[in-house]
């Protein structure tokens, strides 16, 4: 059975999707509100709801300063009148809300299909759900094959500052709608036989501002496996629930039109015998299209065609990883493009020159995405059964485990269906493949596995929990791990979130993005590969879950109790304790102790997190390793291109409102590093011959003995600056990148750090000063899975790299501590696993806190004889009671609250569709503060 999405509304849940931090201003109270988000999204239930679905939609009010006009440009608030307009004049035409952006613009999801009614459409939605978890019956029932409308969908401006996928849609709708009004019996057919879809502005702050990124300032399209975006979220969610059999993401501007399949290296998870037959073929249809259509300003290949990545771009372009849109859209059986439309922005020398050029290229690549749209709707229907029967033999695979076809160099195309045009261009440098497991195997009990199972559940991949303790490849697993069993139909998918990945580096010399994504390594918990995808099934039976259990634990009649420092959901417990007010202690190995006086704060803190206290007796307060930890006010450099991450992650981690430090504001004043506690620097400062004042405030802010913990560049940059440490740097080449191997030493992050982490440009470091301490160094051989080759000139690789240190730290003679990463650990909000190490770094070189008195034992005395004399006779006299004795707060406060920008508190997101979702409100004893989360029910 399919687990349909509940969605939830009000102020509170809407608050709990954001995933909110705050802390009040100086004076207001310690009020902390959490929120550990599920990351539902709005898609509307469809089970048995007919066709049309015609809820009028709120138009927004008219925005004049909507960068669209710029480029000629159909502006977000006239889309929504539009598409009323649509809904008023045609039966044919439904548009539902499907979720909102990050600033809370509506995203529209239209659907042009014939009416239905309830029966029909329940009908519809069943055969629909028959195709993934029932393909091998699917694919002998005659009447679903005849009546099944298969859907098609074209998403749009994913990135904001490529607007023109947004316009080509709506030409082609209102085109479609006219004909459908007419009569035209092409029209009517189409309606009656499928379901377009349409998501017309998947990114629509940015479609407003200009800007490529969302308004996280983060690039949705390279964020479908992390969705920290809201904007990927609600596509993740459509892309199970629509099932689409094609789909197409518009993009721009390449100067050529550009249509996908990709180049080489091709994932290696898909089925690839399946998808690219017909993928290739249709588009050599469209590019035959295009040519025929003759369209003015449309520029053509030497060739007279399009661009098609796999045939004409030799390598690293790039259907490797599965950040990309259509690449995650493919685990659904798909055939998925990216489409590149070519003119792009005008640089012409005045405004009225760049309006008049925009508007004449938004013309062209109007019409030129209108053809592809009416091309591939025409391919798929001309081909409808085959293309939907493989994306049936792709679900039916992955239920039965079948081992992956893997497809040699040069293949006879007689030994595959479909169009054999493909085979040609499948040479030696594509050959992929993958061996499943016939399980991964999560161990429960930590928040980062439940974290990891809730995330699994999101992206639809299933879930169980073992029944009983139970045995598998030598290893002992107990009653209540997680198993995924690879038994399924989105064991692709399953796959490329929880495997290593693959090292491919000599596959092809450059890619053109990231070539290794996983959840398994990087998001710190444990997960197991077992067997083979031949095997039996494990010798246990499982409970399918629709969410995690809770996680927490409190002790009873505790006095102190400590806290392991490991995690996402640890540290910002540790933060809001200490932004409430509570005293909180690190005594050394990565433990982290509350007293008395925080126990309530703790408890409820354990529950709405789900992390683990320990009884303590208190003992190792007076330990020698025993230091007072501050609320933070964290300054942070952003890393490039777009930078939201280093927002994000600091907030999400409950570091209280982070501080962007720019060299401009250092100059003018309106960044006052007195009022910083330590330094995040994601990149460098750039300090040139007028910032002198940026330079003299960096100057004190080191002498007065502040750290830092920074990035390999920024890092060793501060460093020669500022006279912190001694220390040269290596780095890779700038695009190699990758899942690697380390070993971490006794030290600042050794009770947080994992046995891999992610790096991009990986760096590691030589010439130590004497004051310099390793903390972590690349494995032997540490690329684990990735594209990772040397520089030119030899150095930089990851044999030259192996053994060498990889984190570095330092304390120097004013008392400023630095550590510096040279992997990547904020890279786009995903290696969650290191998320911890950076806040143990940033607690170890911030100022110190308040420390707990630790318990003062009774002294024992030895029993003595009965005196012989009497007792006295006279009362004796009694003094005044003591005053009980205080215990000193916290000295650090935080002094002003977030702001409701994108720094506002939304973590890096990840959750579950969950069938409850509650808002717990509780009172913090003794700080008058009030936290408020998401508590994890189950059905």
């Amino acid at each position: 059975m399919q687990v349909r999405r509940r969605v939830w509304c009000g102020a509170a849940v809407s608050a709990a999707l954001l995933g909110a931090v705050t802390v009040p201003a100086a004076g207001a109270g310690p009020v902390a509100t959490v929120v550990t988000p599920p990351t539902v999204s709005a898609v509307p239930e469809d089970d048995g709801v007919p066709y049309p679905r015609q809820e009028p939609l709120t138009e927004p009010p008219v925005n004049e300063d909507d960068q669209s006009y710029w480029r000629g440009a159909i502006p977000f608030h006239e889309i929504a009148p539009t598409l009323n307009a649509h809904m008023e004049a045609s039966e044919y035409v439904s548009t539902e809300v499907v979720g909102q952006s990050t600033e809370g613009r509506d995203l529209y999801l239209v659907t042009i299909t014939a009416p239905e009614s309830a029966e029909e459409s329940a009908q519809q939605d069943d055969w629909r759900d028959r195709i993934k978890h029932d393909a091998a019956a699917a694919q002998d029932d005659d009447a679903l094959m005849a009546g099944y409308k298969p859907p098609i969908w074209f998403n749009n401006n994913i990135h904001g500052n490529e607007w023109d996928g947004t316009d080509a849609a709506l030409s082609y709708i209102d085109e479609l709608v006219e004909d459908l009004e007419a009569g035209d019996a092409d029209a009517v057919a189409l309606a009656e036989n499928y379901r377009l879809y349409f998501t017309v502005s998947n990114n629509p702050d940015g479609r407003v501002a200009g800007t490529r990124a969302t308004a996280l300032n983060l690039d949705a399209n390279r964020d479908f496996i992390t969705n920290t975006t809201p904007e990927t979220r609600i596509i993740r969610d459509l892309t199970g629930d629509l099932q689409p059999i094609f789909f197409v993401d518009i993009h721009g501007y390449t100067g050529n039109l550009q249509v996908e399949p990709t180049g080489p290296p091709q994932g290696e998870n898909y089925e690839h015998d399946l998808l690219m037959p017909y993928s290739y073929a249709a588009a050599l249809r469209i590019e035959q299209d295009v040519i025929d259509a003759d369209i003015a300003g449309n520029p053509l290949t030497e060739d007279g065609g399009i661009i098609i990545p796999f045939r004409d771009i030799p390598d690293g372009w790039d259907g490797w990883p599965p950040i990309f849109t259509p690449q995650y859209v493919q685990f659904q059986g798909s055939i998925a493009y990216t489409v590149e439309l070519g003119p792009g922005r005008s640089r012409a020398a005045t405004l009225e020159e760049q309006l008049a050029e925009n508007a004449e290229r938004l013309a062209t690549n109007r019409e030129v995405g209108h053809q592809v749209i009416e091309s591939t709707v025409a391919y798929v229907d001309e081909n409808r059964d085959a293309i939907l029967g493989n994306q049936m033999e792709i679900f039916r695979r992955g239920e039965a485990g079948l081992p992956l076809v893997e497809i040699p160099a040069n293949p006879d195309p007689d030994e595959y269906e479909g169009p054999d045009e493909w085979a040609e261009e499948w040479d030696a440098a594509d050959v992929t493949g993958t061996e499943f497991p016939r399980a991964y195997v999560i161990p429960a009990g930590s928040t980062d596995a439940a974290t990891l199972v809730d995330h699994l559940i999101a992206h639809g991949v299933e879930v169980g929990v073992a029944d009983a303790d139970f045995s598998v490849g030598g290893e002992e697993y107990a009653a209540g791990s997680f198993v995924v069993d690879m038994h399924q139909p989105l064991r692709g998918l399953a796959n490329v979130l929880l495997s290593d990945g693959a090292d491919i580096s000599d596959r092809v010399p450059s890619m053109y993005d990231i070539s290794a994504w996983s959840l398994g390594r990087l998001w710190g918990a444990e997960v197991d590969r077992v067997g083979s995808t031949t095997d039996p099934a494990l010798d246990v039976t499982t409970t399918p879950v629709a969410v995690a259990p809770p996680t927490g634990s409190f002790p009873d009649d505790a006095d102190y109790v400590s806290l392991a420092l490991d995690g996402v959901a640890a540290v910002q417990a540790v933060n809001l304790l200490l932004a409430a007010g509570v005293a909180v202690v690190d005594v050394g190995d990565g433990t982290v102790v509350v007293g008395p006086d925080g126990l309530e704060q703790a408890a409820a803190l354990s529950e709405l997190l789900g992390v683990a206290f320990t009884a303590t007796d208190g003992r190792e307060l007076a330990g020698d390793d025993v230091r007072g930890l501050s609320a933070l006010r964290v300054g942070y450099t952003s890393s490039a291109p777009y930078g939201g991450e280093d927002e994000l992650v600091l907030t999400g981690l409950g570091f209280v409102d982070p501080v962007r430090v720019t060299v401009e504001g250092l100059n003018d004043g309106s960044v006052d590093l007195e009022e910083i506690d330590v330094l995040w620097l994601g990149s460098r400062l750039r300090l040139g011959e007028d910032a002198d004042a940026a330079d003299d405030a960096l100057e004190a802010y080191f002498d007065s003995g502040k750290g830092a913990v920074a990035t390999a560049d920024a890092g060793i940059w501060a460093a020669e600056e500022f006279e912190l440490f001694e220390a040269d740097v290596v780095t890779g080449p700038g695009r190699a990148n990758g899942v690697v191997l380390v070993d971490t030493e006794d030290g600042v992050i050794s009770a947080q750090a994992e046995d891999a982490a992610f790096a991009y440009g990986p760096a590691y470091f030589t010439e130590l000063g004497d004051d310099v301490t390793v903390e972590q160094s690349y494995g032997t051989e540490p690329l684990l899975s990735g594209h990772w080759l040397p520089n030119g000139d030899g150095t930089g690789g990851p044999e030259q790299a192996g053994g060498q240190p990889s984190v570095i730290s330092a304390v120097n003679a004013d008392g400023a501590r630095a550590l510096v990463f040279g992997t990547d650990p904020f890279f786009r909000t995903h290696p969650r696993g290191m998320f911890d190490d950076v806040a143990a770094a940033l607690l170890w070189a911030g100022p110190e806190g308040a420390l707990i008195e630790p318990p003062v034992e009774e002294p024992t005395e030895e029993p003595t004889e009965e005196p012989t004399t009497p007792a006295p006779t006279e009362e004796p006299t009694t003094s005044e009671p003591t005053e009980e004795p205080t215990t000193a707060g916290p000295t650090v406060a935080p002094t002003t609250a977030p702001t409701d920008g994108p720094g506002s508190g939304r973590l890096p997101t990840t959750g579950a569709d969950v069938w409850m979702l509650g808002v717990l409100t509780v009172l913090l004893a003794g700080a008058g503060g009030v936290l408020v989360a998401r508590r994890r029910l189950t059905d």
